[in-house]
Formats: structure tokens, sequence, C-alpha cells
């Protein structure tokens, strides 16, 4: 190999290595407000920074109230699935967000939320979830949430507002311990499953073999366990 070819890959790999190195122990520092309220349109604001980069995101453009009838009759799925899925991962869940937040540095986290849903039992197993959930988070001076659930008519209020410094390097062991927990994975392998399962039906009008139809009612599940 020729000596300004080696020299050059040299670079490379010590380029990408010592800039891999940074984004894994230079922290993140993220400022951010979420807010909804009734009637209103959302609040999204969300600042990053890293080094000398800085992003702001400004989301929840204002929309019509079509688009939120919309988003209402989105969020009328089945529950008791979620709920299922919920009670499945309780324990890895809450350990994953046990170690998670003994690895975040808190500077600042408020939230306020108000939920309920159809059924006064799905709501109270929603809030014991979340009560769960929480509750190593609350052990923190800098940390304050409070939620209230209502049972007599469906709700979904919240203003969360927050700073905080996150290195991605020591998020890489809890990440690693939940993904094997014997749960967790069984879970994906189902949901991964019935995401992908496809179902054949003739074609009478052009003669292919089968039609590919794609589920779709699990994607929902699938997304929560991405961002778990």
């Amino acid at each position: 190999m020729h000596p300004p070819l080696l020299i050059f890959l040299l670079l490379v790999v010590s380029t990408l290595t010592l800039s891999l190195m940074l984004l894994l122990w230079i922290p993140f520092v993220c400022r951010f407000e979420l807010k909804r309220d009734p009637g209103r349109d959302p609040v999204q604001r969300i600042e990053v920074r890293w080094l000398f980069l800085s992003r702001v995101i400004d989301g929840f453009a204002a929309t019509g109230r079509e688009d939120l009838r919309e988003e209402k009759a989105d969020e009328k799925m089945d529950v008791r699935r979620i709920f299922e899925l919920f009670r499945t991962l309780h324990h890895p869940v809450t350990a994953l967000t046990r170690r998670v937040v003994q690895r975040i540095d808190f500077r600042e986290f408020s939230c306020r939320a108000t939920f309920g849903l159809d059924d006064p039992a799905d709501t109270g197993m929603l809030s014991g979830f979340l009560y769960a959930a929480f509750a190593s988070l609350n052990r923190y001076p800098a940390i304050s949430i409070r939620l209230h659930p209502v049972f007599h008519e469906q709700a979904c209020t919240y203003r969360v507002r927050g700073s905080l410094s996150v290195t991605v390097g020591r998020m890489i062991i809890p990440a690693i311990r939940f993904l094997c927990d014997r749960a967790v994975r069984g879970m994906i392998v189902r949901r991964v499953r019935g995401f992908y399962h496809m179902r054949a039906s003739p074609d009478r009008e052009n003669g292919s073999a089968c039609r590919v139809v794609v589920s779709q009612r699990w994607l929902p599940y699938f997304l929560i366990l991405c961002v778990a």
C-alpha cells in the first residue's frame, strides 16, 4: 500500500474515532417546553446545544379545528391492548427509567398533566402505571411531577418544562440491559411479527399470484417499543 494512501486512511479512521468519542462523551444540553390546553394550539419548543452547535425546534404550528378532530379520532385506539403492553413491560420499563434518570443531569424539570379515558377503569390502570414509572423521579429536588387523573370524562392536558444534560455514552448500558430483558425480547418478536404479518389474497383482475397487505394495527405498539 502506498504511504500517502495509508496516511489518508489513518486520518479518516482517526477523525471518525474522535468524532464518535466526542458524540458519546460530550453532553447534549436540552431545554424544552411542551404545552397542550383544550381549545388552544399545542406548543412545542425544544432547544438542543452540543459544543458550539445549536438547534431550536418550534413545532405544532397553528392547525385547524378539523385537524384537531382528526387527532382526537386517532387517539381512540384500543387502549386495552396498550395496557397489555404496559403490564408486560412494567418492570423492565421501570428499571430502565430508574437507570436512565441516574445518568441524566437534571437542572430543572416540571410536569403537570391531567388525563382521562373513556373507561374509568382504564384511567385507573394508566395512572397506576404512570405513578410507578415516575416514582423514582420525584426523589430529585430539581424534578417536580404532578399527575391528575380524571375519571368522569376524557381529558388530556399537560405542561412540561425542563433543562437537562444528557451524555449518550452513559445510556448504552441501560439500553442494552433493557433490550436483553426476556419480556422485552418476547414482546419485540411478537410485535414485529404482527407488524410484518402479510396476508395473501388472490388478485382475479390481473391474474397475479397474491396481493400483499401489511397489517398496520401494530404500528403504535412498535413505535412505543422503539421509543422505549
